[in-house]
């Protein structure tokens, strides 16, 4: 287990530093906005407040939706880490998932200030506090994999069908794990959110 843990520490290392990356470029993006933009968000969104415990919605679509979404990201970093060529994609998703979170929790404070933290800490932490870790622990997987197939094909290293059908299961394990996530995004999070907007806001 800790060879295991040693061999892909520096991609984890890396992976991490490039979502927090992520995050502050989403933060700092808000800033960048344009102000009649903003405005037109803001309003938007202070719509979708005001009317948010009048909302009704199937849950059980909303709920399967997720767990398309989910699922294909998971898919998606599967397959990229099958690729050398692609593998480079990742690290793409990685900065964007860290870009829209930093926008999203920046543009909540910006605009809300401490309401938006509580509206942030309601509806967009509690699900992430599972997506993110699956998302960086599965990019890492991949990218570790694609760069043993790299140096497979260079002669530095031996890959088996075992080792594949482990990052295979890996990724299973993951992905069953990230359908929580859905749970939590269905009905958890909203009713944070209505109980914020009840109580707080």
């Amino acid at each position: 287990m800790n060879r295991y843990i040693h061999a892909r520490l520096p991609v984890f290392t890396f992976i991490s530093i490039i979502f927090v990356l992520g995050i502050c470029f989403g933060a700092i993006a808000v800033k960048t906005v344009e102000y009649e933009l903003r405005q037109d968000i803001f309003f938007y969104f202070n719509s979708f407040l005001e009317g948010f415990q009048e909302i009704e919605y199937e849950e059980k679509s909303l709920l399967a939706d997720s767990m398309k979404f989910n699922l294909l990201n998971i898919f998606v970093i599967w397959s990229f880490g099958l690729s050398m060529i692609l593998m480079p994609l990742i690290i793409v998703l990685v900065f964007f998932k860290g870009f829209l979170l930093g926008f999203t929790v920046g543009f909540l404070v910006s605009e809300f200030s401490f309401k938006g933290i509580l509206m942030a800490l309601a509806a967009v932490f509690p699900q992430n506090l599972i997506i993110i870790p699956i998302y960086i622990l599965s990019s890492v997987m991949a990218i570790y994999l694609s760069i043993e197939i790299f140096k497979y094909y260079r002669g530095k290293s031996a890959i088996k069908l075992e080792d594949l059908a482990i990052y295979t299961v890996e990724m299973a394990i993951l992905a069953g794990i990230l359908l929580l996530a859905s749970l939590v995004e269905t009905y958890l999070s909203p009713l944070l959110l209505r109980l914020l907007i009840a109580f707080v806001l």
